[in-house]
């Protein structure tokens, strides 16, 4: 597909044909004040040539920029040296292999020594992800093995050989056991071929055909049409020493097995790391459990056994099968039309140093780091050159789910663990981004290799289609204009597709959000028992009932470091006046009170008003300068607080929110190897919480958006992005003297006696064509990553 290379905007002049008096404009005789189109067209012999401003020059190198090519290689070849690694395309259980290496970034101490009091360069460091699993690395304590987390540095140093050391002190431990840590390629491959050896077995093979449908190829056979998988997490048994897995069988046309249930559920014990050890404990089918496959035969053999109904298979490889995401029916009325589209006549407006990832945009400035957990983070981030936050970004993302069957009640996703960094395919331009977005690349290391992948992220200027502040007076109109500044990532982990936007402000005033679409988790529909669980939205299908909780951290310095949190109250109160002392007024106050120590707190609790404060900075009216935060809506956290999915490894899920003391050894709350370590995970944030002061402290803020979604037919074949959305802004609360929008240009100013229009010398009708560059669709590799080149910092096209 092809843009056209010429695109003609014209814009008529605004004309107003009568001026009218101040008694008429406050008589808001709107009738009187109009504006006329013009009748013909005014003739174009010039060409717009918007233009890229000159690159942006950082102050500062970014100190968060992932590891180079170089970096990389030194530290792969140094844990060569140091440990017996098999590389990873050869390696087995029984090996020691390389997952991850990734920038271990600098602490705030440094990084604000360097970039406030022209401190040293923080020394360069890497984490690496290991599994030991040879002989000689298994223990009593550790019989299968374990995980490390490694520290390796300083890098690049003169004079200086980077060491190797246990990465401790930023986590609760630095090994996390075989039996609780990540289900990598390797242990996920052990566990499919144990489903291929059971499922093709002669007396099991002819029993699933039949429950599941005759037409399907079975799963281990070529082109098969059946998937089975295990959820998350793993359920270890610290007694038994036992891991056990519920898993389901579904149905896979058009990659749409989330929304093609069967209704068989088996529970596997997978204990150890040899898959012939491996067997199904327990069968699940139409809500009777069966302690052994042989049970389950016998039961499926017997005249009583019921079959529950099939998805027709037969509708699901067509564009009329429910599953079909893409356009079918009668097209609507001047729909081949292109729809609208952004452009900027006269330029871009914002500037970019792509090397270091500096973005400066409308007296905003900050830096974009990148990484495989988390995709964006944003650092260093300041307006009107004051900084508001040294970092803002995601932390981790639950899906915890619903339902009356096995699957569902064993269901909670933690999606750092799949990644949303390295799962961060090419966006589509035009479609995920506008038309004037820029695109830029990515990179991050796993399993030995490089890997790359374009339009991971982009950035764009947008004009909101209201207007950030207007009034009309008995003299006057005023209107400014609101163009905005985004970031936007989309991750796709299996099902799901996370829109993560990132929106600045002309005020000072800016947003987090996130979106989500895709395909359901839908559950097999049971009328007897599923009701209470989701909806039934399709033959045998039940939109399960499920959170998505995400959290996020935001280490606040408003004013500084020395900061507070307050919460004001807006009450109902009954009060006397000192000028009608004999009568009692009823009416409302705000009732102000500051949070002493660390704490959870809930949208609830902040009763109203919840600050992020300067503890000792005022504006010139007294007040303290401060950020307030303003969430979207309803709850942003779980709404099951005790289930067996879930423990201490997402204590930040119970709540809506977290202050905690900022700390340079309390990084991040959660971690790659939480997700199945439910009590003793590697990174626990209930340990941050130990009640410390915050009163005119440096503090962190870790707020959760949350998405508590109840499915109904509108998610089928998808979830929509409109309706599936959470957000929250941080607005500027006593900060400056006044609102800050006040310098920009992209405002009107008219005065009804005079008749005269004032537009700052903006050309509001650009009369002349613009030419709009292609899309460049080439650029999306959508099969994901580019393995073995040198990546780092690569130039997006």
């Amino acid at each position: 597909m092809k843009f056209l290379g010429v695109l003609t905007l014209t814009l008529s002049a605004i004309t107003l044909t009568d001026a009218i008096s101040p008694r008429q404009a406050k008589a808001k005789s709107q009738d009187q004040l109009y504006t006329k189109r013009s009748e013909s067209y005014i003739k174009r012999d010039t060409l717009c040539s918007p233009s890229f401003p000159k690159e942006a020059v950082p102050p500062k190198a970014n100190i968060w920029a992932d590891l180079d090519t170089v970096e990389t290689k030194d530290v792969f070849d140094l844990l060569k040296n140091t440990y017996p690694l098999t590389p990873f395309e050869n390696a087995t259980l029984f090996d020691n292999y390389l997952m991850w290496i990734e920038l271990l970034r600098p602490n705030k101490t440094s990084a604000t020594d360097y970039l406030d009091n022209n401190g040293a360069v923080p020394d360069r460091y890497a984490r690496a992800s290991i599994f030991f699993g040879s002989e000689e690395y298994t223990s009593e304590e550790y019989p299968n093995g374990y995980w490390q987390e490694l520290q390796i540095g300083p890098l690049g140093k003169n004079g200086t050989n980077p060491e190797v050391s246990e990465l401790d002190w930023l986590y609760t431990k630095s090994k996390v056991a075989y039996e609780v840590g990540y289900k990598d390629p390797i242990r996920f491959d052990a566990v499919t071929d144990f489903y291929e050896r059971e499922f093709l077995s002669e007396d099991l093979l002819p029993v699933l055909i039949d429950l599941v449908g005759e037409e399907i190829k079975w799963f281990g056979q070529d082109n098969s049409t059946v998937d089975c998988w295990g959820t998350d997490p793993l359920q270890f048994n610290k007694t038994t020493g036992r891991v056990t897995n519920w898993a389901t069988i579904f149905i896979n046309y058009q990659d749409a097995e989330d929304i093609t249930p069967t209704g068989l559920f088996l529970n596997t014990d997978i204990t150890g790391r040899n898959s012939s050890e491996f067997f199904i404990a327990k069968w699940v089918y139409n809500n009777i459990a069966y302690n052994s496959t042989e049970d389950f035969i016998k039961a499926y053999e017997s005249p009583d056994f019921v079959k529950l109904p099939t998805i027709d298979t037969s509708k699901l490889n067509s564009t009329d099968g429910f599953v079909y995401i893409g356009q079918k029916g009668e097209t609507r009325e001047l729909d081949e039309k292109l729809a609208p589209i952004v452009v900027e006549p006269q330029g871009r407006r914002w500037k970019v140093n792509e090397e270091q990832r500096y973005f400066t945009w409308m007296d905003w400035e900050f830096y974009v780091a990148w990484s495989r957990d988390v995709g964006l983070t944003l650092y260093d981030l300041k307006f009107k050159g004051e900084r508001i936050a040294f970092e803002i970004g995601l932390q981790e993302a639950i899906a915890e789910y619903a339902g009356d069957d096995p699957f569902q009640a064993h269901t909670a996703y933690f999606d750092r663990s799949y990644g949303f960094g390295n799962e961060a395919f090419g966006l589509i331009p035009g479609f995920d981004c506008p038309y004037n977005a820029e695109m830029f690349n990515t990179t991050w290391h796993s399993q030995g290799s490089n890997n790359y992948q374009n339009n991971s992220y982009c950035a764009f200027e947008f004009v909101e289609d209201y207007g950030l502040a207007r009034h009309a007076a008995s003299e006057y109109t005023g209107v400014t204009k609101n163009p905005t500044f985004n970031l936007r990532s989309i991750t796709t982990i299996g099902n799901y597709d996370y829109n993560f936007l990132y929106k600045f402000y002309l005020d000072g005033t800016f947003e987090v959000s996130v979106r989500a679409a895709g395909f359901i988790q839908g559950a097999y529909y049971n009328p007897d028992t599923g009701s209470p669980f989701g909806y039934r939205v399709n033959e045998v299908l039940s939109g399960s009932f499920h959170d998505h909780v995400l959290n996020f951290k935001a280490d606040f310095d408003i004013a500084g470091t020395s900061n507070k949190v307050s919460t004001t109250a807006l009450k109902p109160a009954n009060f006397t006046y000192p000028w009608d002392p004999e009568r009692v007024y009823s009416t409302k106050i705000k009732e102000r009170s500051v949070v002493q120590n660390e704490t959870y707190l809930n949208w609830a609790d902040a009763g109203g008003v919840l600050l992020i404060e300067s503890a000792d900075q005022n504006n010139t009216w007294g007040n303290p300068k401060a950020y307030r935060a303003i969430y979207g809506g309803g709850d942003a956290r779980r709404i099951a607080q005790n289930s067996v999915t879930i423990g201490k490894n997402a204590e930040w899920a119970s709540h809506d929110l977290i202050f905690t003391k900022q700390k340079d050894s309390e990084l991040q709350s959660s971690h790659v190897l939480n997700a199945n370590d439910l009590e003793d995970p590697i990174v626990d944030i209930s340990k941050y919480v130990d009640g410390e002061n915050l009163d005119g402290e440096d503090l962190v803020c870790w707020f959760n958006l949350a998405l508590h979604h109840l499915p109904n037919t509108n998610d089928i074949p998808n979830t929509i992005f409109s309706t599936a959305e959470s957000g929250i802004v941080f607005t500027p609360f006593n900060y400056f003297d006044s609102e800050q929008s006040r310098d920009t240009l992209q405002q009107m100013y008219y005065e009804y006696e005079t008749s005269e229009w004032d537009f700052n010398g903006v050309d509001v009708n650009p009369q002349c064509d613009i030419e709009i560059e292609p899309l460049a669709f080439h650029d999306v590799n959508y099969y994901g990553v580019t393995v073995g080149k040198d990546t780092t910092n690569i130039p997006s096209p």
